[in-house]
């Protein structure tokens, strides 16, 4: 071997080295004293489906009971990434929990290495060996991507991205491959398959297939060459592809991506059939483009009226490019920029600079590809247009970062070395001592932006669980009875756990409870409905309905979260909170009386006051906010109540107060008001003055009865059988 080839060895052996630093550094929080803790919130639910796929190996979790309780949730995630990480804990002979979540954890990192890789000889075989160790640093960087390839990060982006990069790999290896030509596209159409085991938006990217070949074929009519070959190569991709995915292509999870493939092979054997056509006859090359334009706009509104259900997949397909119905809803598939705010937090970042980079780095790749010829110009072109592609998601939807970012290092790594040569040659024979200092300024001022990212994000890398709400699982899983088939989830358990949508998975998986909301939304209905209700009515019958026995609240939902979850039940949120203005510099938001006439406000502000069927049982440690501090998390249970019959006076006012105090050692007031009914007044209360939890009362009920000439009080004892049982107690005035 050459010294020239064992340089080139070395220099991506250190570029995988460091990556393989970076995705331990990134994740080094989520290797704790008791095990693993995952670092976001999908994480949670793929690591639930790999332990089953473990137990049931190869046969994945399809159906979950412990999901949108009491109905279930029909799991819609392809299943490839699961598997591919149980069989990597099979292999280590890991069985256990704790084992298969050490073992499990370790896969983002190997699919982060490979991927690295894979990149390098992408852009190797259309560019140069310089060119493709850059970009391989700047994949290594690429910030988003390094937070889904950083150990724990348990997510099946991860992967799709090293599936689509193999693919547009063996596609240029397949133009370009000779007498390998076909074995290549054979490795595309698998690669193409895999993707679409892996994520059921994958055939998005596939439009970059015959975007590709209706500019190669306008080319090759332009110049009056064959284009047989990229057609072929195409063609057998795709057919691969479909043979892959044929045996399940009725499954939900599989059919979008079924359909669509057909859709790009259907959409290639079209544009060649037109190419071959205006060639046959001779005709010019500019009677090609606004052909193929008609046809595609024809089909469009043939399928999207709905025949086969395509109507409802371009519906979605379109929300998947744009993501505007989202804003205020799930931030991770809300448009890069859709307001002024949003523009300016953009254009004034890092990633505004490397947009900015990218582009003069997709500019210089066009230019490349006027000037370049053979397999090279067709391998800089699907490059071009995956990499445009990707930067146009990320517009749609702000997700797609996972993505893009490897698209903006290998478009800066190319606009470096174009600016390099320019350097070199003002500058490198006049004045070679110049040469090195702009050359290290080019690159600090080109990578700067990516690694002052990467340095945030490994420095700032705690799971969002850790802490507050790590414990309160902790909590609820040792302190209120275990449900039922937590590793068989086919039968409905004993009751579920009413909580917004962002923390089902966390809760389903660490505390080991049903939920009635998790974070693929499913349950958002009535969970929104639940905290926004401004009726106790209203919310009991939610919970009965749901099967739900304990609350969850933590202090986002109150502020920050609040703005989301009046947007996903389609109210105003400044009926909940108004702003005065108390200088030119600063802005109060105040809660209004109909936050806390709110299920949430009761709640979270107020303890329960005012209410009969929910009582506070267990706070978080940590307090936020002032006047006065509330904890981060409050978990309530939903109890019966004991009623409480007072027989006092027409004319009389009653009511009770009981002294408490939280966990935490906060002392608060719980109160409530009688009503009439059937001629008595009467109130249910939901705290007994017995001690169950931490949480507990300090005396008894204070019941109280009176107008303006007095007041009467009585001391009032209620049992936690009563509170439980929903007895009565008599009180007589």
């Amino acid at each position: 071997m050459d010294q020239g080839k064992r340089s080139e060895q070395v220099e991506l052996i250190a570029v995988v080295i460091l990556g393989l630093l970076l995705r331990f550094l990134g994740g080094r929080a989520s290797l704790t004293e008791k095990g693993i803790l995952l670092p976001g919130y999908d994480e949670f639910y793929h690591m639930r489906r790999i332990l089953y796929t473990v137990q049931n190996f190869p046969n994945t979790l399809w159906f979950d009971s412990y999901l949108n309780y009491p109905h279930g949730w029909e799991n819609v995630w392809p299943p490839l990434y699961d598997q591919i990480s149980a069989a990597f804990c099979l292999l280590l002979g890991q069985h256990t929990r704790p084992g298969v979540e050490m073992a499990a954890s370790f896969v983002p990192i190997i699919i982060g290495t490979i991927a690295t890789i894979a990149v390098y000889f992408l852009v190797r075989e259309v560019f140069d060996h310089r060119t493709a160790i850059l970009a391989g640093l700047m994949t290594v960087l690429a910030p988003t991507y390094l937070q889904y390839t950083r150990f724990a990060a348990m997510d099946h982006h991860s992967l799709e991205v090293l599936f689509l990069i193999s693919a547009l790999l063996f596609l240029i290896l397949a133009l370009c491959g000779g007498g390998r030509r076909y074995i290549f596209a054979a490795l595309a159409g698998l690669s193409i398959a895999a993707l679409a085991y892996t994520w059921h938006g994958a055939v998005l990217y596939l439009a970059v297939i015959p975007a590709y070949v209706a500019i190669d074929m306008t080319m090759a009519l332009k110049e009056k060459r064959p284009s047989q070959e990229t057609a072929m190569v195409m063609l057998l991709a795709l057919a691969v592809a479909i043979i892959f995915v044929l045996p399940y292509r009725n499954a939900p999870w599989l059919w979008p991506s079924f359909v669509g493939i057909a859709a790009i092979f259907a959409a290639t054997v079209i544009i060649y059939t037109i190419s071959y056509l205006i060639a046959k006859r001779n005709m010019s090359w500019k009677a090609f483009p606004p052909s193929v334009l008609l046809v595609f706009l024809i089909s469009i509104l043939i399928f999207s009226s709905g025949p086969f259900g395509t109507g409802e997949l371009i519906r979605i397909g379109l929300g998947t490019l744009w993501g505007g119905e989202m804003v205020g809803k799930i931030s991770e598939a809300e448009p890069l920029v859709y307001d002024w705010l949003t523009f300016k937090q953009v254009a004034f970042s890092g990633l505004g600079l490397n947009l900015l980079f990218t582009l003069a780095g997709l500019a210089v790749l066009l230019n490349s590809i006027i000037r370049s010829q053979g397999c090279r110009r067709q391998g800089r072109i699907i490059l071009l247009l995956w990499a445009a592609f990707a930067v146009v998601l990320t517009f749609g939807q702000l997700r797609f970062l996972y993505m893009s970012t490897i698209a903006m290092g290998i478009s800066i790594s190319i606009l470096f070395f174009h600016v390099l040569n320019l350097i070199k040659e003002r500058l490198g024979e006049s004045n070679p001592r110049m040469a090195l200092p702009a050359i290290l300024v080019l690159f600090l001022v080109l990578t700067l932006p990516t690694i002052a990212e990467v340095v945030y994000a490994v420095t700032y890398s705690d799971p969002m669980i850790k802490g507050d709400w790590q414990e309160s699982m902790a909590w609820l899983k040792e302190n209120s009875n275990a449900t039922s088939f937590f590793d068989a989830p086919e039968k409905t358990p004993e009751y579920s756990v009413m909580s917004w949508w962002d923390y089902g998975n966390w809760i389903m998986y660490m505390a080991e409870r049903p939920v009635v909301a998790n974070n693929f939304q499913a349950g958002w209905e009535d969970a929104a409905k639940f905290y926004l209700s401004e009726s106790e009515d209203n919310a009991t019958a939610l919970m009965d309905a749901r099967g739900s026995k304990y609350v969850f609240l933590d202090h986002s939902m109150a502020y920050s979260k609040l703005g989301a979850i009046a947007t996903w039940a389609n109210e105003d949120l400044t009926t909940y909170f108004r702003a005065e203005d108390y200088s030119s510099s600063q802005i109060t938001v105040i809660p209004t009386q109909r936050l806390f006439n709110t299920t949430l406000g009761k709640l979270y502000y107020l303890d329960a006051a005012g209410t009969g069927h929910f009582r506070l049982i267990y706070e978080s440690r940590t307090f936020l906010g002032e006047n006065p501090a509330k904890a981060q998390i409050k978990i309530f249970e939903y109890v019966p109540g004991a009623l409480i019959r007072i027989r006092t006076g027409p004319d009389q006012k009653v009511g009770c107060v009981l002294n408490m105090t939280s966990n935490q050692n906060r002392p608060f007031i719980y109160a409530n008001q009688a009503e009439p009914k059937d001629g008595v007044l009467q109130m249910r209360v939901p705290y007994s003055t017995e001690g169950r939890y931490e949480c507990r009362a300090v005396d008894p009920y204070l019941v109280f009865s009176g107008n303006e000439l007095g007041v009467r009080m009585q001391s009032v004892n209620v049992s936690e059988d009563d509170v439980l049982n929903g007895r009565t107690i008599e009180v007589a005035f």
